[in-house]
């Protein structure tokens, strides 16, 4: 009875799923403690201005924060979804979320970095000055340096969100333990897919940048959205008509 009251705990904004996961354990505490530090990360190196025009200037930066927050709240509700649906804890899931948490803390500086650079393109300033070689380094042309910074991006990309494609293939190998029916075995193998969407887009940007054309390797980024718009509603619509054939069939 206990394990059939705890496998059956389901929300309004996730109806089709059981919530596996009980009360918040030390490994989700500490992954959260690790996102809040990123969010810090984000505003830490911003001296707090003293003029008018300080404070202008930084409220002109707001939409990079923004971007960047943004990004990172959707990596916490792709992190917070699986603990909460899956609740596993054991070595694998460890281990894939050490690393998936590294990458995070990791690229906060190279993301802002490149959401500042997107801002300044979008604002007409120039850019030359954030490409610029130090004296006594090896001179990198202003191509070389925007082309390795796509590759950095994509790769910081296929590096998060293929761990979260691991730790979902993972939930699925153990479907047999955690109990997961028809619908959710369906719902966790879209979410594979959708990580999957996000991995090729990325995959297919580093490929424009390492052919030099780093300008078009950041278009196609704007391919994310409507991908994922149509890989949503497709599955979305499908699990719930799964759901209702379940329940008829139980019925």
């Amino acid at each position: 009875m206990l394990r059939a009251h705890l496998f059956d705990k389901r929300i309004v904004t996730d109806p089709l799923f059981r919530w596996r996961g009980g009360e918040v354990s030390r490994l989700e505490g500490l992954s959260d403690g690790v996102f809040a530090l990123a969010v810090t990360m984000l505003v830490m190196r911003q001296d707090v201005p003293r003029t008018f025009h300080g404070l202008w200037a930084t409220l002109q930066e707001l939409p990079v924060f923004v971007a960047c927050f943004a990004l990172v709240m959707m990596a916490w509700r792709y992190h917070f979804l699986f603990f909460r649906r899956y609740g596993l804890q054991d070595l694998p899931t460890i281990v894939l979320n050490s690393g998936y948490l590294l990458l995070v803390l990791f690229c906060v500086y190279p993301l802002k970095f490149l959401a500042s650079f997107l801002w300044s393109l979008i604002l007409g300033r120039s850019t030359s000055p954030m490409f610029a070689t130090p004296a006594g380094s090896a001179e990198w042309s202003s191509l070389d340096q925007r082309a390795s910074m796509m590759v950095f991006y994509g790769a910081a990309i296929v590096g998060v969100f293929g761990l979260q494609a691991l730790m979902l293939a993972w939930a699925l190998h153990e479907r047999e333990r955690l109990e997961l029916d028809r619908v959710e075995r369906f719902l966790t193998r879209a979410s594979l897919v959708a990580q999957g969407i996000t991995c090729a887009v990325a995959l297919a940007s580093i490929g424009l940048a390492l052919a030099r054309l780093p300008d078009v390797a950041g278009i196609v980024y704007f391919l994310m959205a409507p991908l994922h718009a149509i890989w949503g509603a497709w599955s979305g619509g499908h699990a719930r008509k799964l759901a209702q054939a379940v329940a008829v069939g139980a019925a």
